[in-house]
């Protein structure tokens, strides 16, 4: 896992929605990125739901949100379809991103639920991993958000 206050390192993301996701060509908004291990999958569903339930909330806060998994784009476009999610999903698929920010399970068993909330500037201002609670990966994000925006967190 890449931690709290370092660079979140930049990279180009095949979205859903048949757009590219560049991280450094989104400076001025902060970024929730988080990692799923697999599209329809139980947990992942209920993560990308929930995700989806706060989208006004977290755009408010000046989020984006962006899921990653290494599904292919197509699985995603119907995932994305499925849990009715107003934000992109992007598509990991030669695990590039995942190595890149160190959220690939040990012995290469698959993706960690990692969320990173990256702030405005490009700094990792929280790590959230859980790969039980998922609702846990919403509400820090929130917390994180509404601390950048108060000025709790330097940026």
């Amino acid at each position: 896992m890449l931690k709290i206050n370092e660079l979140a390192p930049n990279f180009t993301l095949s979205l859903n929605s048949g757009e590219n996701f560049i991280l450094s060509e989104n400076k001025g908004k902060n970024i929730v990125l988080y990692f799923y291990p697999k599209a329809f999958t139980y947990g992942c569903t209920i993560q990308t739901k929930s995700f989806g339930n706060a989208y006004e909330e977290i755009t408010a806060l000046n989020g984006i949100i962006v899921g990653i998994s290494t599904d292919e784009v197509e699985t995603l476009s119907e995932f994305a379809d499925a849990c009715y999610t107003p934000f992109a999903l992007g598509s990991d698929s030669t695990g590039e991103i995942r190595r890149l920010y160190d959220v690939q399970r040990k012995f290469n068993l698959g993706t960690s639920r990692i969320t990173y909330v990256i702030d405005a500037y490009g700094v990792i201002r929280n790590v959230i991993h859980n790969e039980i609670l998922m609702n846990i990966h919403i509400t820090e994000s929130i917390k994180t958000l509404r601390e950048l925006q108060n000025g709790k967190i330097e940026a």
